[in-house]
């Protein structure tokens, strides 16, 4: 299937510019991703005692600049092109405004879909609690948003918030088995690294980057005719 396809060739460009994406996944702890770290240490705890954990993903929408720029990085990568720590900073320096702008848009729309689904699981009435089956589903779409979001907006001609954000949700929308079949991947990936945690700083980013990267390549060769392909930023105008 398409998606253990995309699973393969990520591992396979990690394992080929392992040494480049290990310093770039550190890169991304120490200029933006230690935000997503705040977030899991402030949500956590708050999970346990009852209080508003749903709010965490805002905590992580700093992470967003740096983000951009590894994916700018992974974008280069997945194609087989010449990619070093310059990129990361050109990455970092040509998206930050607009990445801020996606992982504001990212992060706000899981807060609320969470704490939609939170409100209906409590309701005590069974067809109320039946609508957060509608959440859950909302919230498996919009991961596999997130998932495609940044390698979207580094792979566009004319990048914007607006343009990255709808293509994402497209992308999505589109191949929904696929999509779904990329979120559980990497959900997998995202607990093996937790497990063996020295994995979380050195491969996690730019793993869970290259799964976008990768999914956006495939996606948009399938699309275009031969005669007719072009970038992926062409492709997402």
């Amino acid at each position: 299937m398409r998606a253990f396809l995309v699973t393969w060739r990520s591992l396979l460009s990690l394992y080929n510019d392992l040494f480049l994406l290990i310093g770039m996944s550190l890169l991304w702890w120490l200029t933006g991703g230690f935000f997503l770290a705040l977030a899991v240490i402030v949500g956590y705890p708050m999970l346990y005692i009852g209080g508003p954990w749903w709010l965490a993903p805002i905590l992580a929408i700093p992470a967003g600049p740096a983000t951009a720029a590894l994916a700018h990085v992974t974008h280069r990568v997945a194609r087989e092109l010449r990619a070093d720590r310059s990129f990361f900073f050109e990455g970092f320096r040509e998206y930050w405004k607009r990445a801020l702008g996606v992982s504001t848009i990212l992060a706000l729309v899981t807060a609320i879909l969470i704490l939609n689904l939170l409100f209906y699981v409590s309701r005590p009435e069974p067809f109320v609690q039946a609508l957060s089956l509608l959440f859950v589903l909302l919230l498996v779409y919009w991961l596999s948003v997130q998932i495609y979001a940044f390698p979207i907006l580094a792979g566009m001609k004319e990048p914007s918030v607006l343009g990255a954000i709808k293509m994402a949700l497209m992308m999505a929308f589109a191949n929904p088995l696929f999509s779904v079949l990329i979120v559980v991947i990497a959900a997998a990936l995202t607990t093996l690294s937790v497990v063996l945690a020295i994995l979380v700083l050195l491969l996690w980013p730019a793993m869970m980057l290259l799964l976008g990267s990768h999914s956006l390549k495939l996606v948009v060769e399938r699309a275009t005719p031969p005669s007719e392909e072009g970038s992926e930023g062409e492709a997402a105008k």
